[in-house]
């Protein structure tokens, strides 16, 4: 396997899916590319019901916030990344992105809150899918 592509979010299962993957792109050569989804249309409706200013900006700067702390932490182990902010319905995201970046194997954590809604992931990918629950079982 040459190439992984990391579903991230600020969740303990991704943050901890993320780290597996640094673990075994180091451990394989393979490189590694991270991406967190941002599904702003079912965020701006609650938001804007909610009045919450800002929203926006503050999306943009957690997805940026969460990439940022994954690639120096892939860095650490001499790993170089590629990073992505996806926009729209989670599966359908990054499993476009898994095929324009020649992936052969997605990590994500087992999250039920997350934006990427993992039966779809694993039904439709067309390479393996990795998924990792918050804590060890």
């Amino acid at each position: 396997m040459k190439q992984f592509l990391v579903v991230v979010d600020d969740s303990a299962a991704a943050l901890r899916a993320a780290q597996l993957a640094i673990d075994l792109a180091a451990a394989t050569g393979a490189g590694l590319t991270l991406v967190t989804v941002v599904e702003d249309h079912v965020l701006d409706a609650r938001l804007n019901a909610a009045s919450v200013p800002d929203a926006a900006a503050r999306r943009a700067q957690g997805a940026v916030s969460v990439l940022t702390r994954m690639t120096a932490r892939a860095s650490l182990r001499g790993l170089r990344t590629h990073q992505e902010i996806l926009s729209g319905h989670g599966a359908e995201q990054v499993l476009a992105m898994a095929a324009r970046c020649g992936a052969d194997l997605i990590v994500a954590g087992r999250d039920p809150g997350a934006p990427v809604n993992l039966a779809n992931l694993l039904e439709f990918a067309d390479v393996p899918v990795l998924v990792v629950p918050a804590e060890a079982v």
